[in-house]
């Protein structure tokens, strides 16, 4: 009987994580990168954009993801914070 529960416990895994990955991200609405501080579609072209733990991240070039993987969660701060202050 465990290897079913076994087989049963990881078909069941699959699904959440297939359904955890269909989840629309937050959009990142910065117009600036949160790494730099360069506008986003300036002179480095267009954003290197990906999406980190259901965030959308818009970064200046692809150069900028080092930076950003050394402390993601200080970057994903300053793009939540500013996205949560409501525009004039």
């Amino acid at each position: 009987m465990k290897p079913l529960s076994l087989i049963f416990g990881f078909l069941l895994t699959a699904n959440l994580a297939l359904r955890a990955d269909d989840a629309k991200p937050t959009p990142d609405k910065l117009t600036t990168c949160p790494v730099s501080g360069e506008k986003l579609d300036g002179d480095m072209g267009k954003p290197y954009v990906f999406i980190y733990q259901g965030q959308e991240v818009k970064l200046c070039c692809q150069n900028c993801k080092k930076d950003f993987d050394k402390d993601p969660n200080k970057f994903i701060v300053k793009i939540r914070t500013a996205d949560a202050v409501p525009k004039k």
